[in-house]
């Protein structure tokens, strides 16, 4: 059985006109049905009508405005009652699974990490992400029937219609059913994204993409990926397979990628390719305070602090490989924000800092064309929030309720 969100407590639910005024309500609060009225259209009977079945839903909450209106009357304004109901948000990638229950603002109720220490099978995989979804069930105690739904935020390459994980490089995992799979074992809808999609939903949501239109996301962690919006939509392709800019390639003569082919950026920007740098660096006897034994990404920017000048080097390569392909990114799409994800954007700013001296030098633009790079402020949780935002977007769209 396929789940959706019109089912438990939405059921019977006026989809398209009661999904509109939801949608209003949460985008003016407060707002008076008089004023839903105004902007929808509706008659005013119909708007009463529809509020009270969200009232009786306990989606909406009713408070007297501190003003009178002519005749003086004060108003009764409606809200959304953001703690009526839940969501799961799932992040799964290489290193960690990570779940947690929120509200429907998403505010954290609970908050759960599984670390993954070695390559799990398909199976191992499953089981994890199922206890882990359980665990936080169970410690929160909340009813399944307030649960509005499961966002699934999936590493690697994802058909979302589906709800399959196709491949996913970093996992050596491929073809995983999660939506079939987990709506099976909780009878609960579930919806599955790429995790740096759902990264840019997120961001659309609570993070920096929040009223803007246009805008990329590019996450650097183990790989590189990036989520891309266009006209507050975003874009998957045909293929649900859009984004992947770190296979684009930076130098046709450069180290072999993880894809198989050689300069990909993700072989010269990403974490992975950070640290292999620098063991190949010092296994050449090159000058340094870094070595082999105890490499990371903090340890590498604060050699660089201290003026390392492999450190340095290693970093200024790796921003301006980066640069340049965001800067081509700029010039196909021409977005009006650019939001980078990932600890070596937290680290310092000395990668930071070529990326945008790149896209400030190789991208072509008119004087009124300003694009604004920024680092995420959501930070690690960005994924898992992102998953939360999947299902929020489906309820709150035109037609999501019925």
């Amino acid at each position: 059985m396929i789940y959706s969100l019109n089912i438990g407590s939405f059921e019977g639910m006026k989809s398209q006109n009661q999904s509109t005024i939801l949608n209003l309500i949460r985008l003016k609060e407060p707002i008076s049905r008089a004023e839903i009225a105004k902007l929808t259209k509706l008659t005013k009977p119909t708007v009463g009508a529809l509020v009270s079945e969200l009232a009786e839903r306990n989606l909406i909450t009713e408070e007297k405005s501190d003003t009178a209106v002519a005749g003086g009357r004060k108003p009764i304004m409606l809200r959304i009652n953001y703690s009526a109901y839940y969501v799961v948000g799932v992040y799964a990638a290489a290193e960690v699974i990570r779940v947690i229950l929120t509200t429907m603002d998403g505010k954290m109720v609970f908050d759960y990490k599984k670390d993954i220490t070695e390559l799990p099978s398909k199976e191992e995989f499953i089981e994890m992400i199922k206890s882990s979804i359980s665990y936080v069930m169970e410690e929160t105690n909340v009813e399944k029937n307030l649960i509005l739904g499961i966002g699934f935020a999936m590493h690697g390459l994802v058909d979302p219609e589906n709800g399959i994980a196709i491949f996913s490089p970093h996992l050596h995992l491929e073809d995983i059913h999660l939506k079939e799979i987990l709506e099976k074992e909780y009878s609960i809808p579930v919806i599955v994204e790429n995790d740096v999609r759902a990264l840019a939903i997120g961001e659309s949501w609570f993070g920096q993409g929040q009223e803007i239109s246009d805008f990329i996301c590019i996450s650097v962690g183990r790989g590189i990926g990036s989520g891309i919006v266009i006209n507050n939509e975003i874009y998957k392709s045909s293929f649900n397979t859009a984004g992947e800019i770190g296979h684009t390639i930076v130098n046709i003569n450069g180290p072999r990628c993880q894809c198989g082919n050689h300069g990909c950026l993700e072989a010269y920007a990403s974490e992975i390719a950070i640290i292999d740098r620098a063991k190949r660096k010092l296994q050449e006897k090159k000058d340094s305070v870094m070595t082999e034994t105890e490499l990371s990404i903090p340890v590498i920017f604060r050699a660089a602090k201290e003026g390392d000048e492999l450190a340095k080097k290693i970093l200024v390569d790796s921003g301006e490989s980066l640069g340049i392909a965001t800067a081509n990114l700029i010039n196909i799409l021409k977005p009006t924000k650019i939001i980078l994800e990932g600890s070596i954007f937290e680290e310092g700013d000395i990668l930071l800092s070529r990326v945008r001296d790149m896209v400030q030098k190789y991208t072509i633009r008119s004087s009124k064309e300003e694009v604004s790079i920024v680092c995420s402020e959501l930070g690690k949780k960005g994924m898992v929030l992102g998953a939360v935002a999947l299902v929020l977007r489906e309820m709150f769209k035109v037609g999501g309720l019925q």
